[in-house]
């Protein structure tokens, strides 16, 4: 499937051309304001349309936007060290159990996409396996928490198989004070978004890394697109005040391709996103957008894990949120 959408969209544009190959990049600053972020990096442009004399070239739009906003993107706001892997994956894996806590025999459960809620799935699998939970059935949002799913003895059943989800829980690469998201990072945005939004409780895991001041500062956000419509969408976005670039694959040549098989835009917003809610609705409406990676008012709780030293604590976004406007307003006094 994935070489077909590749060989049709390679028929319209002309040929795609792509430089370099994407890697993942871990930037950090200031603990509960742009920590964790991972941002696509290209080593060249994407060329689009060639066909000899009458080359349409999007490399030379795309280049304008990042030389005006090259400052900004090269700015991070007071760094600060990477944060221990290990101790990163301990965050992870404590929001993980507090998560599966939640649920209960004979529910229905959306399981979300990525590394914390792939423990999620490890850990109620555990919970079957023991015979604590009874007659849970798993709705994935991917191939990738199917086939856990079905590795730690989860039943899964298709999502048109239910006409309700008891409960969901899924992670974020951003998350704000109002409980707006960013999703995306693995591509599976799409499917997260359905399944979330249908869940009777949708509860979101995060690390304190993933707390922001305002969304989209450092993380970009994913777009999945049809690759029949590429062109013009990328246009679209930058319209829109966006720095856009098509995710390309770590091991294959050429793009991402998501289970839907589509094709995913990361688009930097070097200013941060000031009105989530506006501009989910203004990319949606680009003709050739399936869909984006804002989560407006879906997330019903956010559970925060924390770190004093070794001791982990997992806690309410709105409580962590406090306890960090208070430091910042004890240091301010000092």
């Amino acid at each position: 499937m994935a070489m077909a959408v590749l060989e049709q969209s390679a028929a319209i544009a002309g040929s795609l051309r792509w430089h370099g190959q994407s890697e993942l990049l871990m930037k950090s600053s200031r603990t509960g304001e742009h920590y964790g972020s991972r941002l696509p990096h290209h080593t060249g442009g994407v060329s689009l349309f060639r066909n000899g004399s009458k080359a349409q070239d999007l490399t030379g739009l795309l280049s304008l936007c990042r030389r005006s906003t090259v400052k900004a993107l090269a700015a991070p706001a007071q760094a600060a060290p990477v944060s221990d892997p290990v101790l990163q994956e301990a965050l992870k894996r404590a929001v993980a159990k507090k998560a599966v806590e939640l649920v209960k025999p004979g529910m229905i459960v959306g399981l979300g996409t990525g590394s914390t809620s792939s423990m999620a799935i490890e850990e109620l699998g555990k919970l079957i396996s023991k015979g604590k939970l009874k007659d849970v059935i798993g709705v994935p949002t991917s191939y990738q928490s199917r086939v856990l799913a079905r590795q730690f003895g989860v039943k899964t059943v298709d999502l048109n198989d239910v006409n309700h989800i008891d409960l969901a829980f899924d992670g974020a690469d951003e998350v704000e004070a109002s409980m707006n998201l960013i999703k995306g990072g693995g591509a599976a945005h799409t499917m997260e978004k359905v399944v979330d939004n249908m869940s009777g409780k949708c509860v979101i895991l995060v690390d304190q890394t993933k707390v922001v001041s305002e969304l989209g500062l450092s993380f970009p956000l994913p777009v999945e697109v049809l690759p029949y419509a590429i062109s013009p969408v990328l246009r679209s976005l930058v319209a829109l005040g966006g720095v856009p670039e098509i995710r390309s694959a770590l091991r294959k040549d050429g793009p991402v391709i998501t289970d839907l098989g589509n094709m995913v835009v990361d688009v930097r917003f070097p200013e941060g996103i000031k009105d989530p809610a506006a501009l989910e609705c203004s990319i949606n409406m680009i003709p050739g957008v399936v869909e984006n990676g804002l989560f407006i008012g879906i997330a019903d709780s956010v559970l925060v894990a924390t770190h004093d030293g070794e001791e982990i604590t997992i806690v309410e976004l709105a409580e962590f949120v406090k306890s960090l406007s208070t430091a910042s307003q004890e240091s301010a006094k000092t």
